[in-house]
């Protein structure tokens, strides 16, 4: 049943847009607690299943090209609807993606080191956010004021998220993975199957 409706070709980008709505339903609920001038925690439960497959081994049932595209996809709405700038989330979220990817690749795929590695993306993005806003002369804090009033709090609620959405997404995505390759192990049974009856018919032919 899973195998035949639980793909994650289409359930991975649907959960990402979710994240996304996700983000400014908490943004706009707690904007009290969260907003508290000069503070702002922003969410980015987006950024967090954007990484999923990657953090925790299941990238390899989806091609990596269609996860940038989808990274992409996700920024340029992203920015439209929460930024107001085109273009800071659109080439920050791949970049974030393919930064991932390259870290991962020297760690287990364990607890410890997922949270890691998202802590070290969240950090870079969140920097890369201040420079791109920096450059347009959009930000109005100096380094001191981001690192102590935005970043350090964004990065405690959203370990916070992590903690609290982990083994939702380690489940969700080893079952999607598991129910690809029931699928895989069954098309190779069948054509094997073909194979041998084919050979067999020739057998009894000669």
């Amino acid at each position: 049943m899973y195998s035949k409706y639980f793909k994650i070709t289409w359930v991975h980008p649907v959960l990402v847009f979710l994240a996304m709505v996700l983000d400014g339903a908490i943004a706009l609920n707690a904007a009290p607690i969260l907003y508290r001038l000069p503070m702002a925690a922003s969410p980015y439960l987006v950024l967090l299943f954007l990484l999923a497959p990657t953090l925790v081994g299941a990238e390899g049932i989806k091609n990596p090209s269609d996860q940038y595209l989808l990274a992409f996809t996700v920024g340029l709405v992203y920015d439209l609807y929460y930024t107001g700038y085109v273009g800071v989330s659109m080439i920050g979220f791949p970049m974030m993606l393919g930064l991932a990817r390259w870290v991962q690749q020297f760690f287990e795929h364990t607890y410890f080191w997922e949270m890691m590695i998202f802590f070290f993306v969240l950090n870079c993005y969140l920097v890369f956010d201040y420079l791109a806003f920096s450059i347009i002369n959009v930000a109005q804090q100096n380094i001191q004021e981001f690192v102590i009033f935005h970043m350090f709090p964004t990065v405690l609620l959203n370990l916070l998220l992590f903690m609290l959405f982990y083994s939702i997404i380690e489940w969700l995505y080893a079952l999607m993975r598991s129910a690809e390759m029931i699928d895989y192990n069954v098309t190779n049974q069948q054509i094997g199957n073909r194979m041998i009856i084919k050979r067999r018919a020739d057998r009894f032919k000669n």
